[in-house]
């Protein structure tokens, strides 16, 4: 097997004398977890309402997984959810179906994965129903968010 191609970071590493070879520290720093979980109360989501869960990000984090799962009672349609921040309802995870037989991780959105919080609208991670439908009553929503931060 012969080499193909280098990455843009090895490629400036070769020759890290020259002032345009700085690399980009990318994905640097200490790796952090948060867990939550959320159970529904008697009422049902409504598709404009969310959750907000773990604690806040710290300035510069950077997001790069998420698991999310939720179990729900038996229903006739399957929940749909949207995982973002207060600067952006989806930018992590868009309409993704969600059930207890099955993990949705993200980010799914592009600009999500290695976003990095200002800390202005985007410290708080918000789970919110999609458009189609809602989060039921009693479901049990859980995620596990995985961050990078200096």
């Amino acid at each position: 097997m012969a080499q193909f191609a280098k990455g843009v970071n090895y490629t400036k590493q070769e020759d890290p004398v020259a002032a345009s070879n700085i690399i980009d520290p990318g994905f640097g720093g200490k790796v952090r977890v948060f867990h939550d979980t959320y159970t529904q109360g008697a009422t049902s989501m409504n598709s404009q309402d969310y959750i907000l869960v773990g604690g806040k990000l710290p300035t510069g984090a950077q997001v790069i997984d998420m698991t999310l799962t939720m179990g729900s009672p038996l229903v006739s349609c399957v929940p749909t959810v949207v995982v973002g921040d207060e600067g952006d309802p989806n930018r992590y995870i868009e309409a993704a179906i969600v059930t207890g037989a099955a993990l949705k991780t993200g980010p799914t959105v592009a600009g999500g994965m290695g976003y990095v919080v200002t800390g202005t609208t985007d410290n708080y991670i918000r789970i919110a129903g999609g458009a189609a439908a809602t989060i039921f009553s009693g479901a049990v929503v859980k995620i596990s968010v995985m961050y990078v931060v200096e």
